[in-house]
């Protein structure tokens, strides 16, 4: 385990020719591919094999489920605020998770495992689910599908990394948490309003 806090299952995030922003990564190997499907074409990994490691998940309470005790009351409201105006402006759900252990699931995986069995999004899958593992000092976030045509889950890595990153190796978990969600909704608000605006363009084409 690297110390700090990268992102995902990887330390190295970078954009590349060969990792495009609409690219798919598997939770529990990496590999990256184009395709949406059911299980992993690598190594066949799927919801189902988590739901067979893991007793059945806990409620959802709103959009902070600070489990780990990080936050204060203050920080919690504070945060609840920003998902609730982000929801607002990008039709988006953005919940907050933090965990001391997500044992016995890597953190990647058991944020999968979460976003899913929440339904985040509901039927549009419109959720983006941000998670806090203080024991594996993780930070990781989960993009619905019906999300990614605005945010990809390596664009959220890479706003992860610049934004948030520095204030978690400082110990700074309130505000990572609160720079996370403020930097993400900011880049779902700026693409939501640019695709609404082309829309109706088109219809007055």
């Amino acid at each position: 385990m690297s110390d700090g806090y990268p992102t995902a299952e990887r330390d190295d995030v970078t954009m590349s020719e060969d990792i495009p922003y609409e690219s798919i990564h598997c939770p529990h190997c990496g590999t990256t591919f184009a395709e949406r499907t059911d299980a992993c074409p690598q190594c066949d990994f799927s919801l189902a094999t988590l739901d067979a490691q893991m007793p059945p998940p806990p409620l959802q309470a709103g959009p902070v489920n600070d489990w780990a005790g990080v936050l204060t009351a203050e920080d919690a409201q504070r945060l609840i605020q920003k998902c609730q105006a982000i929801h607002q402006a990008a039709q988006a759900e953005l919940s907050v998770v933090t965990v001391e252990t997500t044992t016995p699931l890597k953190p990647a995986e058991y944020v999968f495992w979460l976003a899913n069995h929440w339904d985040m999004g509901g039927p549009e899958n419109r959720g983006l689910l941000i998670l806090l593992a203080l024991h594996e000092r993780r930070i990781e976030s989960e993009v619905g599908y019906g999300l990614e045509p605005l945010l990809s889950d390596v664009e959220s890595e890479l706003i992860i990394q610049e934004h948030v990153v520095p204030y978690l190796h400082a110990g700074q978990y309130a505000e990572g948490l609160y720079q996370a969600v403020n930097a993400l909704g900011q880049a779902l608000g700026v693409k939501h309003k640019a695709t609404t605006r082309k829309r109706w363009r088109d219809r007055f084409v």
